[in-house]
């Protein structure tokens, strides 16, 4: 949550120009596992500039938020439902990837990404998506 204050109040205004910008969907999540049983997960949270924001990108005020341009990737995903936790997630990109292994795809197990479509107030027919690279 602290991760998605941040952004929040980024696009809220809390930039090097005070101007709002536009919620975009789907917050990702990228999770790249700890190597080892006491290391923790690195977890990056995004939101995506809007095109019209791209050339002229307020620049954020706090350290901790990065405007990061990312170069074009692949991925095969899988939708569900609900508000899904850390285990959640796992448990659908375990499936996702036995299906995408059973198609013949090249999928790679790190990094993990997660969107989220719905927003918080969003009760029914919520989207979430686990993401592998391809």
């Amino acid at each position: 949550m602290q991760a998605f204050y941040r952004l929040f109040n980024y696009i809220d205004g809390t930039n090097d120009v005070e101007t709002k910008i536009a919620m975009t969907a789907p917050v990702t999540m990228r999770i790249l596992p700890g190597e080892g049983p006491n290391c923790g997960s690195n977890y990056t949270m995004s939101f995506w500039i809007a095109s019209d924001m791209q050339v002229e990108t307020p620049q954020p005020t706090n350290p901790l938020v990065y405007i990061e341009e990312r170069a074009e990737f692949m991925v095969v995903a899988r939708r569900f439902g609900g508000y899904p936790g850390d285990r959640d997630f796992s448990v659908e990109a375990a499936m996702l990837y036995g299906l995408a292994t059973e198609e013949g795809l090249d999928v790679q197990d790190v990094p993990l990404w997660t969107g989220g479509y719905s927003g918080p107030g969003v009760i029914i027919n919520r989207r979430n998506e686990v993401w592998l690279e391809i």
